[in-house]
């Protein structure tokens, strides 16, 4: 059995086209209905990145996952939207994109604003190393979950280092 192999990259803005043809179903937008019109300019501020898987029996690259981001001055990121192909989100295309994300922008604190209802969502970021439950705010019509990411907090969540582990 033959595994698709992916890359995570920093997207271009004539990719937008192939998220949209893609990637219906998102983070903001779990029903599939509205479209993601900032993409593009998410994508000429280098503030979009794509995982892309290829598929061996198409012998082509495919855009499956996409996360938009915002940086702010002090350096805080705020993810904006987040989505994989398929009618449910993908649990580990998710983690990976995310992960690669704090790695390569290494934020002192990273946020991100969830409808509280979406339960497969929130167990993603609660699974995920780091990111604890802030509190919550109301925005019409929904409750959303304010879920934040420190380095300090993931370290706590990884618990501690096994013997030999080296220090970074």
């Amino acid at each position: 059995m033959e595994e698709a192999i992916y890359d995570i990259r920093v997207a271009m803005p004539e990719d937008v086209e192939q998220i949209n043809k893609n990637i219906k179903r998102t983070m903001v937008s779990p029903e599939g209905k509205a479209p993601r019109k900032g993409l593009r300019d998410a994508a000429v501020r280098r503030e979009l990145l794509v995982l892309e898987r290829y598929e061996s029996k198409e012998r082509a690259a495919r855009i499956s996952a996409f996360i938009e981001w915002h940086a702010r001055v002090d350096g805080t990121v705020t993810i904006k939207d987040l989505g994989t192909a398929g009618d449910e989100p993908h649990t580990g295309m998710i983690k990976r994109i995310v992960r690669e994300l704090l790695h390569e922008s290494s934020p002192p604190e990273a946020r991100v604003k969830l409808r509280a209802d979406l339960i497969a969502w929130n167990s993603i970021f609660q699974d995920l190393p780091g990111f604890y439950l802030e509190g919550q705010e109301f925005s019409r019509p929904h409750w959303k979950n304010i879920w934040t990411w420190t380095p300090e907090a993931e370290r706590r969540a990884r618990g501690p280092r096994e013997r030999g582990e080296r220090r970074r």
